[in-house]
């Protein structure tokens, strides 16, 4: 008669992967973004204030840290992480963007001269 293993609840089975890999990767690449789109911007080099924006990718690559309980938590902190990533990344020359335009409408406005 064969002996069944005993049986391990699910907050202590072990992940079949690190966890920690994908959120290390994702907040390394959303520094990396975040200082490449706001250093690679025209407009922004003296302006403190656009770097404030940049809390919410953070915060969202930080949601990726939890640990997964199950299988679609981790897909959903990838999710979360790669967002942020993509955000931190585009932030500053979306800021400049909607700056330029916001000039331009103001400039044709004003009779264009």
């Amino acid at each position: 008669m064969k002996a069944t293993p005993p049986l391990v609840p699910p907050a202590e089975r072990p992940s079949d992967s690190p966890w920690w890999l994908a959120p290390a990767l994702l907040t390394v690449a959303a520094v990396w973004g975040g200082v490449w789109g706001y250093r690679s911007s025209p407009i922004v080099h003296d302006s403190v204030w656009l770097t404030l924006p940049y809390i919410v990718p953070l915060a969202l690559v930080a949601a990726s840290w939890q640990p997964p309980a199950h299988r679609n938590r981790r897909t959903c902190g990838l999710v979360l992480g790669w967002v942020g990533a993509m955000i931190a990344l585009v932030y500053a020359h979306l800021a400049t963007f909607v700056l330029c335009a916001v000039a331009l409408v103001l400039w044709a406005f004003q009779g264009g001269g």
